[in-house]
């Protein structure tokens, strides 16, 4: 099991931690800070909540995985046809493929297959070949937010060192155009999370490290697109970042996250 409590040094490179230490760990994520946002409460029940994977979310570790660690692909997964389970013989065959993976992923051949030509497609350009040249993924950091005292930690897609970069990979079944990312990225807070990672890196790294988004689209041709975040988004993301460790040191001086909107008061709507 876990420990959430577990200490990891400050200010520091963390470059070997279990993804389940690392979500299990009582500091704050960017994830944290989007839902306390939203309400104490939310945070509170997500973060004590065993969260359930989508298949886009599969999917997109999976890609991470082969396009950022693809050395270490084999050893998490495993490619296969995988039959359907409606009759007793389909059971049987993914039984047997669930014991030949031995404790791997499975991933059916098309996603697979997807997922090799959308690592194509971003390995014939030379800008992600420069972002991706040299540093490692999955490296994390976890450091005290000087104002509040709160722990906070991150965990980048990707780090390049030499560069003083900060890469994220994300997917999307939706296009990676410039207007349809902005509004993605407005949606789920990229720009929130951009600041977070960018505030802990610097404090590991005692530099400042820009932030850049590789989106790749997850439907044929897999098209994609390559985008810096900007001090301006930076700024908003920075401000959101602020608010919402405000909101969890107010919540842990009431004594409880479980709070109901406007304190449970009863709010007269106005037109």
């Amino acid at each position: 099991m876990s420990d959430i409590n577990k200490h990891y040094r400050h200010n520091a490179i963390i470059k070997e931690i279990a993804n389940d230490d690392y979500h299990a760990h009582k500091a704050i994520s960017s994830s944290n800070c989007k839902d306390l946002l939203k309400s104490p409460w939310l945070y509170w029940h997500n973060k004590h909540s065993q969260s359930k994977s989508t298949a886009a979310m599969e999917l997109g570790s999976m890609v991470h995985k082969l396009i950022l660690e693809p050395i270490d692909f084999d050893n998490e997964y495993m490619v296969a046809e995988i039959p359907k389970r409606t009759t007793k013989a389909g059971k049987a065959e993914y039984a047997e493929l669930l014991e030949q993976a031995n404790g791997r992923k499975l991933v059916a051949l098309d996603d697979f297959l997807n997922a090799q030509e959308m690592r194509h497609n971003l390995a014939k350009n030379p800008v992600v070949r420069s972002l991706l040249s040299s540093g490692a993924a999955e490296q994390a950091t976890f450091w005290q937010d000087g104002l509040t005292g709160v722990e906070c930690k991150a965990k980048a897609d990707f780090l390049n060192l030499d560069k003083g970069l900060i890469i994220d990979l994300k997917t999307t079944s939706d296009l990676a155009s410039e207007l349809c990312f902005k509004w993605t990225l407005n949606k789920y807070q990229y720009h929130l999370s951009a600041a977070f990672y960018q505030e802990g890196f610097k404090q590991a790294l005692g530099k400042k490290c820009d932030f850049f988004f590789i989106v790749v689209e997850t439907f044929a041709p897999f098209n994609y697109a390559i985008y810096k975040i900007g001090d301006d988004l930076l700024e908003r993301g920075n401000h959101l970042c602020r608010e919402a460790l405000r909101v969890y040191k107010q919540a842990e001086s009431k004594g409880s996250f479980e709070l109901p909107y406007h304190n449970g008061n009863l709010v007269e709507l106005a037109a």
